[in-house]
């Protein structure tokens, strides 16, 4: 490649990702001129996976949260093994846990539905959504109402806390 092709993806790169000609250079000689990859390789090494994952996902809060909770038990080698799996969520740092927890309880609505999704957890999930999540309403429904269309109708401001919430502990995420 020419010098001044060299220099054009130099200042693409610079330009797209916010950053000085020199870590432009340095990231697309890393990786043999593409500019995608030199454009991944700066965001990774300015953020971290979960602020990648709420970056790349932010328009669907609930998808966010499912592919944060997913980071999470990948990087912690944390399996199918529903006897030791609990136990290993139940270690993380709490907030973490919270949020996997929640997550997890989430998918399992979309897999076996609302109604046996309120005799899997559901008091653990209902106190982090009302504490920690400051949503005593969601909470409440699930506990005492048992509304799945009042839920459905606060399913995505749910998404929302949750996101926020991460945002707060966001260094305790991976």
């Amino acid at each position: 490649m020419d010098d001044a092709r060299r220099q054009q993806l130099t200042e693409i790169v610079a330009a797209k990702a916010g950053v000085d000609a020199a870590c432009a250079a340095r990231h697309l000689a890393q990786h043999d001129d593409d500019v995608a990859a030199a454009l991944r390789g700066i965001d990774a090494e300015r953020y971290t996976l979960t602020q990648r994952l709420l970056n790349k996902y932010r328009r669907d809060p609930q998808d966010a949260l499912q592919q944060v909770a997913l980071a999470v038990l990948q990087q912690e080698g944390i399996r199918d093994d529903r006897v030791l799996r609990s136990e290993r969520i139940a270690a993380l740092a709490p907030p973490v846990a919270g949020v996997v927890l929640l997550a997890e309880w989430l998918a399992y609505v979309e897999w076996e539905g609302f109604d046996s999704a309120l005799y899997a957890n559901i008091d653990a999930v209902a106190a982090f959504i009302a504490g920690e999540l400051d949503l005593p309403g969601v909470a409440a429904n699930l506990l005492q109402a048992r509304d799945e269309c009042a839920f459905e109708a606060q399913r995505p401001a749910l998404a929302l806390a949750a996101l926020a919430y991460i945002e707060r502990h966001m260094t305790q995420f991976p």
